[in-house]
């Protein structure tokens, strides 16, 4: 599962690839963990099985950027409570691309706690983005072929739009319009806003994330709608099959969310989007990546 993408055509959009994605991908070792663990695996062991799309939560910590859930801190697997670092989770995508440069991984980033969007952006920008080749940071959704062996920049941090270093070329797919939507809302359609509109396409995304749902009506109203009728239409397209409140844990979400996922029957070439998972098994990747081949 670390090449599978080796064999799709170069001219096909990231956006009509249906890829496995995780929620809160660093969210392994982690603070308060019943209600804030939602992986089993390492970002790389995820990277293995086939996850290509990862959601890192973040907040500023001195010059650096260290992973978080919300207010729960992540930890690294040495030492005790040694901070994850987003060096560290950028250093195993990268050493995962070096190994499998026919492969891209997305990376949406998102400020989840400490302070403001525009600033966490800012030190993100200087230390971990500008000059680095690594990444392919264009307001745009690029083709396979313009993003293997790169990070592709999902921003959901907010950029302050008068500071003239910061453009459609360098900023990332905009997602900060990102909204938390209510418990009875369905599917979300928004346009990525372009920094400069002269010089970018805005693109439509399609957003499920309705988080706030118990679990069987987050399968039954949230999830199973958009997978028992593949897209036709053009766009991004994000299923999120993960929640957690006060009461059920990611964990349980995950247990029963995936349970029925499993009884249902995937076809091939046709469109799912980004399916974004908590707890991911092997079986699971290979079963979304299947639809592609």
């Amino acid at each position: 599962m670390n090449k599978w993408m080796k064999n799709l055509s170069n001219d096909i959009k990231i956006s009509e690839i249906n890829l496995p994605g995780t929620h809160n991908s660093c969210a392994k070792r982690v603070q308060f963990s019943y209600l804030s663990k939602c992986h089993n695996l390492s970002i790389y062991e995820q990277l293995n099985i086939g996850i290509r799309y990862l959601d890192i939560r973040v907040e500023i910590y001195g010059n650096k950027l260290k992973t978080v859930h919300s207010i729960a801190d992540c930890y690294t697997p040495h030492g005790k409570r040694q901070k994850l670092l987003l060096d560290y989770v950028l250093d195993d995508c990268k050493k995962f691309l070096k190994e499998n440069p026919s492969e891209t991984i997305v990376l949406c980033i998102k400020r989840d706690d400490g302070p403001s969007s525009e600033e966490t952006f800012d030190l993100l920008f200087e230390n971990y983005i500008k000059n680095d080749p690594s990444w392919f940071t264009e307001n745009r959704i690029p083709s396979l072929g313009e993003a293997r062996g790169k990070l592709v920049f999902f921003n959901r941090c907010h950029v302050d739009s008068n500071n003239k270093k910061y453009t459609d070329k360098n900023t990332g797919l905009h997602l900060s319009n990102w909204p938390d939507l209510p418990r009875d809302a369905a599917c979300f359609l928004a346009k990525a806003p372009a920094l400069n509109l002269d010089n970018a396409e805005a693109e439509a995304y399609y957003l499920q994330d309705m988080y706030k749902l118990f679990p069987k009506e987050k399968w039954q109203k949230a999830v199973l709608p958009l997978v028992e009728k593949p897209f036709e239409k053009q766009g991004l397209f994000l299923n999120y099959f993960t929640a957690a409140n006060f009461i059920y844990s990611p964990k349980i979400y995950a247990n029963f969310i995936l349970k029925n996922f499993e009884k249902i029957t995937l076809q091939n070439n046709k469109k799912y989007g980004w399916l974004i998972f908590d707890f991911p098994t092997k079986d699971l990747c290979e079963k979304v990546i299947s639809t592609n081949l």
